[in-house]
């Protein structure tokens, strides 16, 4: 998956959801790809384990098929394991999550592949601690942020990646037949655990934990309690090294000083992201162990980023209104919601600042068409997210690396 935009798109969507034990919030950019390959899925009660939940993050390569497909139906395989404490049903729920996805006549002939860090989630009797049960396969991300004493936090790592140099995994891509090249499984998927990738599945008989790329999950097991807080992340977080494990429990912990929002958290993480570096997909969600009824929200939040109306910006401005209507709003809709954002900032920078002059507003009109960019400039580090919930308007109304990397 190339690098193919000559600017980010850095919309987010945000996402603030909970119940009587959980208080989530999450968010998601597109950033420099040119499509946008993340999912996400959260089931606070799972049919046949009710007093359980699910969270998980997909990153998706290769396409955007794999990883909804995998959000939308890893749950269900999971929640058919009787007990989660035999490891080995759940391997074999994974797997068979895989195999229907590669069996799919819809995805036949595509390359699409996802990884996926997952949560199983189960409060104990007096609801004091939680089990949590994260399965790992690739290289997203998931770490436990534990309250200590101090009121710092301490980095508990709940999952390790899964690269082709490992000695573990290098040894399973020679006895399938492939060789490791240049850091990659035949020269092509920089990780060796995934959803998809069929053509790295070659044979589809035999033993499906032995192949070249695997749908494995390695399993950790930890306690929770009323404080810590669960991060799970696609590798776009911690890409080129930007954030360390340690390093985004300590931004968390310290941003969550100034606001109780963890969606504004989530995109904070985000901008930190871009700006450092990363040029992947972004997604993270920050789970509480507490009660997130008041939290939650029915409708999602669409925050969006700069609009560049350069002439060499094709690419970006396609981009840029496929993800605007992913999330319900037209181009005209998005540009008019970006000014409005942006007038409410002046407005509130000058109240705060009542001796300097107010900020004009950014317009969108036709003069505002043929400008560069749309959008207040400010440094993502330290400009506040617009929190306001604000529901999509219907459509046609009048007005959520290297560049060889494939994962």
């Amino acid at each position: 998956m190339g690098i193919g935009l000559s600017h980010p798109v850095t919309s987010k969507v945000l996402y603030r959801k909970g119940s009587r034990s959980y208080r989530v919030g999450a968010a998601q950019m597109q950033g420099w790809r040119e499509n946008m390959e993340d999912a996400h899925s959260f089931t606070f009660e799972l049919p046949h384990h009710s007093n359980s939940a699910f969270f998980g993050v997909f990153d998706g390569h290769a396409g955007n098929k794999c990883s909804p497909f995998a959000a939308e139906h890893l749950p269900q395989y999971l929640d058919g394991v009787e007990n989660w404490d035999d490891e080995d049903a759940v391997v074999r729920a994974c797997l068979d999550c895989d195999d229907s996805f590669l069996s799919d006549s819809r995805f036949l002939g595509q390359e699409d592949g996802s990884t996926a860090v997952f949560t199983l989630i189960t409060p104990t009797e007096n609801n004091f601690e939680f089990k949590v049960r994260c399965g790992n396969i690739g290289d997203s991300r998931a770490v436990l942020g534990k309250l200590l004493p101090d009121n710092s936090y301490a980095t508990v790592t709940l999952s390790h990646d899964h690269k082709p140099t490992d000695t573990k995994e290098r040894d399973r891509i020679v006895a399938a037949g492939g060789m490791v090249q240049i850091g990659r499984v035949d020269g092509q998927l920089a990780l060796s655990r995934a959803f998809g990738d069929r053509a790295l599945k070659v044979p589809m008989t035999g033993d499906r934990t032995a192949r070249k790329v695997c749908a494995v999950p390695d399993i950790i097991v930890e306690t929770a309690k009323a404080g810590d807080f669960l991060f799970i992340a696609c590798d776009g977080i911690y890409e080129s090294d930007v954030f360390s494990r340690e390093s985004v429990v300590e931004f968390i912990a310290a941003k969550l000083k100034q606001t109780d929002d963890l969606a504004v958290v989530c995109a904070h993480v985000l901008d930190a992201c871009l700006t450092r570096g990363s040029k992947d997909n972004m997604t993270a969600a920050i789970i509480q162990f507490t009660d997130g009824t008041a939290y939650a929200q029915p409708s999602d939040e669409y925050v969006p980023g700069p609009y560049y109306a350069n002439k060499d910006g094709k690419k970006f401005q396609e981009a840029y209104k496929a993800d605007a209507e992913a999330s319900g709003f037209t181009l005209e809709q998005a540009l008019r919601l970006l000014a409005t954002n942006a007038l409410k900032k002046a407005e509130a920078d000058a109240k705060a600042e009542e001796s300097k002059p107010l900020i004009e507003s950014a317009t969108v009109d036709a003069a505002a068409a043929n400008s560069n960019v749309i959008s207040l400039p400010a440094s993502p580090e330290v400009q506040p997210i617009e929190q306001k919930t604000i529901d999509a308007a219907p459509k046609g109304e009048d007005e959520k690396k290297d560049p060889m990397d494939t994962d």
